[in-house]
């Protein structure tokens, strides 16, 4: 089967999930520390990145690694009741329309739609299901004692362990479809999976990321 695999952040919507869980959390005041205290210590990594004293791909790392501190002391389903709030209330209203109608030209075509994410692996199943899409690749967040502990399972799903995360999902009898499959990314970051399948396409990419799609005569939605 040929795979069609979409990042979500800046790719599929125009939000970012950090937003989303911090406008949940502040509108139902829970949490209210956990996202100050996130969002302090993880803005000064912007700066550091702005400054170029950091990359862009460990700055995402950081930010995904430690976004599980937000749901941090809740149960699953405690948790699932605030990530189907950002599906529905967050990310939906923010989908791109003209990526989605490829996405669902995708599922159509008979084609395996995947979404793949930093995002906590429990938040974008929620994500899914709003979009209809049944299966999606995030970073998995450790339980202790029936509650979320605020760490990630690593490795994060950024980068190359997007791909990583990915051939784990797909397994080994899916590996003869990447010549086929196509991917949809807005980063420079993601390029290790755009390089893996043999339809890349950079969506509303970043300046490094258009001008590579540039040189390698990749489609650009725009």
């Amino acid at each position: 089967m040929i795979n069609a695999i979409f990042d979500l952040d800046g790719t599929l919507y125009t939000g970012h999930i950090t937003r989303g869980l911090a406008r949940h959390h502040l509108t139902h005041r829970v949490k209210r520390m956990w996202v100050y205290f996130y969002l302090g210590t993880h803005m000064p990594i912007w700066w550091l990145r702005r400054a170029g004293l950091m990359s862009e791909a460990a700055m995402r790392e950081l930010w995904s690694r430690h976004i599980g501190w937000m749901v941090r002391g809740w149960t699953p389903l405690e948790a699932t009741r605030a990530f189907a709030w950002v599906a529905e209330q967050y990310v939906k209203p923010r989908v791109r329309s003209d990526v989605m109608a490829r996405l669902q030209s995708h599922q159509e075509s008979g084609h395996r739609v995947i979404l793949v994410s930093g995002t906590m692996a429990p938040l974008l199943e929620q994500i899914g299901r709003q979009l209809g899409v049944s299966e999606t690749v995030g970073t998995p967040l450790v339980v202790r004692n029936g509650r979320y502990n605020g760490a990630s399972q690593p490795p994060v799903c950024q980068g190359r362990h997007k791909v990583t995360r990915l051939e784990a999902h797909l397994g080994g009898g899916e590996q003869n479809f990447w010549p086929q499959s196509y991917a949809y990314a807005d980063s420079y970051t993601d390029l290790p999976l755009l390089e893996r399948v043999g339809h890349p396409v950079a969506v509303f990419p970043d300046d490094k990321l258009a001008a590579h799609a540039k040189v390698h005569g990749w489609e650009v939605i725009n």
